[in-house]
């Protein structure tokens, strides 16, 4: 193996060492100013609160959310309802993946079926689904598997479009310069067009994580006999303002963690994105 001079191997670890350097700072940086605009959120929030508002049947403040959503995890009450809809959500998210991505797909490489359906997928993903969920509870139920339903139903939608997209958006270059090097269609599929793919796909997995924490409180609205849905209504019936934003409050960590779980997927799945940070550090 021939190796470079001493000199260009040192230059080229301090080069490397530089730009690792560079994304870490960004990656800090990132950070900072998330928790910044969290700090202004809150401020924001205390400000109405106290000032505009003052007047805690109608409006908790954010220390006080803060405060109640501590009680609640210290008493223990909350965690048979949040294990409930968490139940409840990654069943009807799993199987809103495990079937939107194939349809998905089988649209992405079907004509036919995509002008079929495509209009249909369309007014599914643009009607107010939150809207049926009552129907679906009525024709399925006061428990669990209606709620799935409704997860699934709301999930299943963003899913669908973007593994369609993705597939239909791959540069036709790509699975077209693997086919000359000799790559068989299995190879082509798993090796290049659904890597290249990934990011889209894995969007959509995103964007429904959203709609299916809307999904499992819609749900749990109706009828259901605990989840935090159902403490959401229980408490504003009860004009507990400090612990019905507390559950909103829990309900929006979630999703954001669920977020950055899925973003940091996203890197191990696609390393050519932190290729990418480091030319631009580089540069």
């Amino acid at each position: 193996m021939i190796r470079g001079t001493p000199r260009a191997d040192l230059a080229s670890q301090r080069q490397h060492s530089w730009a690792s350097k560079l994304v870490r700072g960004e990656r800090i940086s990132n950070g900072v100013y998330a928790l910044a605009g969290f700090a202004i959120v809150a401020a924001v929030w205390q400000f109405i609160a106290v000032v505009v508002v003052a007047r805690t049947l109608l409006f908790a403040s954010f220390t006080d959310t803060v405060q109640a959503l501590y009680q609640l995890f210290v008493s223990g009450e909350i965690y048979p309802h949040l294990a409930i809809s968490a139940q409840a959500f990654l069943y009807g998210y799993v199987a809103a993946v495990l079937l939107g991505i194939p349809f998905g797909a089988i649209l992405a490489f079907n004509r036919p079926l995509d002008r079929m359906f495509r209009n249909v997928i369309q007014a599914g993903y643009a009607t107010p689904l939150v809207a049926i969920a009552p129907l679906i509870i009525v024709l399925l139920g006061i428990g669990l598997i209606s709620k799935i339903a409704v997860v699934f139903v709301l999930a299943l939608f963003p899913i669908m479009i973007a593994t369609q997209s993705a597939l239909t958006s791959i540069d036709p270059s790509y699975p077209e310069t693997a086919r000359a090097f000799g790559a068989s269609s299995v190879q082509n599929l798993r090796m290049v067009i659904f890597p290249a793919a990934s990011l889209g796909v894995l969007t959509g997995l995103r964007l429904a994580v959203g709609r299916g924490i809307i999904g499992v409180v819609v749900g749990e609205f109706f009828g259901a006999r605990a989840g935090l849905g159902f403490l959401l209504v229980q408490y504003s019936m009860a004009f507990q303002t400090a612990r019905t934003l507390a559950v909103v409050l829990l309900l929006a960590v979630i999703g954001v963690t669920a977020n950055q779980v899925l973003l940091a997927f996203e890197k191990k799945v696609s390393p050519w994105k932190i290729d990418k940070q480091r030319k631009r550090a580089r540069s």
